[in-house]
C-alpha cells in the first residue's frame, strides 16, 4: 500500500489520481482559503473535511473509482481505483 499526495492549487495535481485498492490519498491545500475534497455522491464515498491553507487532509482510503470536487475552489477530479 502506498500514499498518493494531491496538490490543491489553481488545478489538481495529479489528476486523475491512479491508485490501487488499499492505497490512501492525502490532499494538500496550496491555496489561501480553506478547502474540502468530497466525492460526487454528496460525500458518501469520502470527504476530507476542512483543509486549512498549507495543511494536509488525513489519509483517506477510496474504495472505488469516483469523481470528486474541491470546494470552494470549484475544481473537479477523478480517482481511478484498480483492484
Amino acid at each position: 500500500m502506498i500514499q498518493i499526495n494531491v496538490s490543491i492549487a489553481a488545478a489538481l495535481n495529479p489528476d486523475p489520481i491512479k491508485i490501487k485498492s488499499g492505497d490512501t490519498v492525502v490532499w494538500t491545500n496550496n491555496t489561501t482559503s480553506v478547502q474540502t475534497a468530497s466525492s460526487n455522491d454528496a460525500g458518501q464515498t469520502f470527504t476530507t473535511g476542512p483543509i486549512q491553507p498549507g495543511a494536509n487532509s488525513l489519509p483517506i482510503t477510496v474504495p472505488s473509482t469516483t469523481g470528486y470536487f474541491v470546494q470552494p475552489a470549484g475544481l473537479q477530479g477523478t480517482v481511478n481505483v484498480n483492484t
